[in-house]
């Protein structure tokens, strides 16, 4: 294993080492920040490319670009989302699902934005580089020079930058947040097709496929409108795991290791999804002790299952988690027929506008700021559930 640290150039010049030496294994490269990305090289070329903050979000992106044939909902990597995704394209080529060209395709595309995302990485500070011999002999589909791969992504991420776009990564999404302004700057026309695509879940690089225009030009007419408030540019995290089976609602009914309910037999139960344990803990205490059932989540991934099998009449949901945030939680609650009218809490740290607006898009019910005070959590239940309230009172009374 070999570790190497540098600035200057740093991702083109580890590229050239891998290949000058033939390599066959991975490279890992970490930033500052720990994001974490993954190159995989037989005998110096390049294979396979994964990592950066949408693993799930960019499979679905490309499959559904060049290879419609299939769902992404379906094939889903069965290992892992490193180097699983490559495995899984060998195997629908094997099976005919997917042919040879769709296949390479998808992976020139994943590694030409892998490296623009390292590229952009760079600028932002130090990377640093993990050397690991690993057998890739089922490197069947493509060998791709690295030179060449390396070299389209820097002219691509070069004429980002004369675009004046150096700060502006292709994977942060666009919030439409001014739509009176938008209207009075746009045609009828455009205003409605903005309204309707520009709504905070799709990255600059998810529009781009949506309208089938090039990324850069994309972005550039969309500038104007960021810079003048109107849209807003913000952080998402990914998807969730893609369901597999023949229905999102089936799959998820799957046998899961459901948290015990906590709490009296007929009071209303009240679930809390936070990968904070304290967090979880306090929201307990405040529930139970004023007398609702109460379940814990801890794991975005294992929410909806979880969500499904216990049938809670109200959801405190964190924004910030890892694998999926807040956001992309709300939008499958939503998506599930029983729980479209059932009250979604969001809860965050970061009290903003733009967070309250794009809760609200997903489909959120109320936002509650942390610290969180007990007070302010029973005051919001309330006002969902008021039937037990006003049950429990008169019970209290007699």
């Amino acid at each position: 294993m070999t570790v190497n640290t540098s600035t200057t150039n740093s991702l083109v010049k580890e590229i050239e080492i891998c290949q000058q030496q033939q390599f066959t294994g991975r490279l890992e490269v970490i930033a500052t920040d720990n994001q974490q990305w993954s190159l995989y090289f037989c005998l110096g070329r390049l294979i396979w490319a994964t990592g950066g903050v949408h693993l799930i979000k960019r499979w679905e992106r490309l499959t559904t670009q060049y290879c419609p044939q299939i769902s992404s909902q379906k094939h889903v990597p069965k290992n892992n989302w490193d180097l699983g995704e490559y495995q899984l394209l060998i195997s629908l080529v094997k099976k005919q699902e997917v042919k040879g060209e769709e296949a390479v395709r998808v992976i020139r595309n994943t590694v030409t934005e892998v490296l623009f995302d390292l590229l952009q990485q760079e600028q932002l500070g130090q990377l640093t580089f993990t050397r690991s011999r690993q057998n890739l002999s089922n490197a069947s589909l493509t060998l791709l020079n690295p030179k060449h791969a390396v070299l389209y992504s820097s002219q691509a991420w070069e004429k980002w930058c004369k675009a004046g776009l150096k700060n502006i990564s292709p994977n942060a999404a666009v919030l439409l947040s001014q739509r009176e302004q938008l209207q009075q700057h746009t045609s009828a026309p455009v205003y409605k097709t903005l309204v309707k695509i520009v709504d905070g879940e799709r990255t600059l690089r998810d529009l781009a496929v949506l309208m089938k225009q090039d990324l850069l030009l994309v972005t550039r007419l969309l500038n104007p409108y960021i810079r003048q408030g109107i849209m807003e540019l913000i952080k998402i995290g990914d998807l969730l795991p893609p369901a597999t089976g023949n229905g999102l609602e089936n799959t998820l009914k799957a046998p899961v290791k459901t948290p015990t309910t906590k709490g009296a037999k007929d009071s209303p139960l009240i679930a809390c999804i936070d990968d904070s344990r304290i967090m979880g803990q306090l929201m307990e205490n405040i529930l139970t002790g004023a007398g609702y059932r109460f379940v814990g989540i801890d794991n975005a991934v294992e929410a909806l299952p979880v969500l499904l099998e216990s049938q809670p009449s109200l959801i405190f949901l964190d924004l910030m988690m890892p694998i999926a945030n807040g956001y992309e939680v709300c939008s499958q609650i939503r998506r599930i027929s029983q729980f479209k009218n059932i009250p979604v809490i969001i809860l965050t740290g970061n009290d903003g506008i733009v967070d309250r607006v794009r809760a609200k898009i997903v489909g959120s019910s109320e936002f509650l700021s942390k610290p969180i005070k007990p007070e302010q959590v029973l005051a919001v239940v309330r006002k969902y559930l008021p039937l037990f309230s006003d049950k429990k009172k008169i019970d209290t009374q007699r």
